[in-house]
């Protein structure tokens, strides 16, 4: 009795690709320039794309503890983010979710290094480094 219905299904989609068949066979021109037709309609969308990279907007809700004290602290210490700025996100290299973990503080630590100690250059030939830019370094100057 399972095997009739099987070939219930079977037959079925037998006959309706069979007939799908017959009408591209008979029509080719409307299954191939109708789709690229639609393809380069939908591709105009992108040109409306904008590439997000701020963490703080994609992950942090809009009314947010962490928004409110960034306002808190922007309007006491006047900094420009347009011109230099950087971030780095770090995740664990064996995928644990723990971060609170010596060897990680270990590495953390001299990531940090590596990056206080970095210098740039520009295109323009201008070079600084992280305590030049620094906030908190310049305050302590």
């Amino acid at each position: 009795m399972g095997g009739c219905r099987l070939t219930i299904v079977d037959d079925v989609l037998n006959r309706s690709f069979y007939k799908l068949g017959l009408i591209v066979g008979r029509n080719p021109g409307y299954f191939i320039i109708i789709p690229v037709l639609l393809t380069l309609l939908m591709i105009t969308g992108y040109q409306r794309i904008y590439y997000e990279m701020d963490p703080e907007y994609l992950f942090s809700p809009v009314s947010g503890q962490g928004k409110f004290e960034r306002r808190i602290v922007e309007e006491h210490f006047k900094v420009n983010y347009s011109h230099r700025f950087g971030r780095v996100i770090i995740v664990s290299k064996d995928n644990d979710t723990n971060m609170l973990r010596a060897e990680v503080w270990k590495e953390l630590r001299q990531l940090d290094d590596l990056v206080q100690n970095m210098t740039v250059t520009l295109p323009s030939g201008e070079t600084f480094s992280y305590r030049d830019e620094c906030a908190r370094c310049n305050e302590a100057n």
